[in-house]
């Protein structure tokens, strides 16, 4: 941070929103009349308009080259259920990460 009254206030403000979200997570009715204040107050007169229609297809042709370029280096990525459990296990992760002391 750029000074300590901006750190403070921006861990005055993280800890508030982390707060807030175990409160959610904990309870499930204060989940519950969120999504209907925002569904029902919020956003009962907004409509969304796509910018694009679902008959427009992706420009894929523009990155054709970088593709052929690079696809072979990231086949070695691509999960194989045949062989793995898990993408993790493929990739040699053990999960949880947590340390023992």
């Amino acid at each position: 941070m750029a000074t300590p009254i901006a750190h403070k206030g921006v861990t005055a403000g993280a800890k508030a929103e982390a707060m807030t979200l175990l409160d959610m997570f904990t309870d499930p009715e204060i989940l519950k009349s969120a999504k209907a204040y925002f569904a029902d107050v919020q956003t009962k007169e907004v409509k969304y308009t796509p910018l694009i229609s679902e008959t427009d297809k992706p420009a894929i042709l523009l990155n054709r080259k970088i593709m052929e370029e690079f696809r072979p280096e990231m086949k070695k990525y691509y999960y194989n259920p045949a062989k793995y459990k898990t993408y993790l296990e493929q990739l040699g992760i053990k999960y949880p990460t947590v340390k023992k002391d």
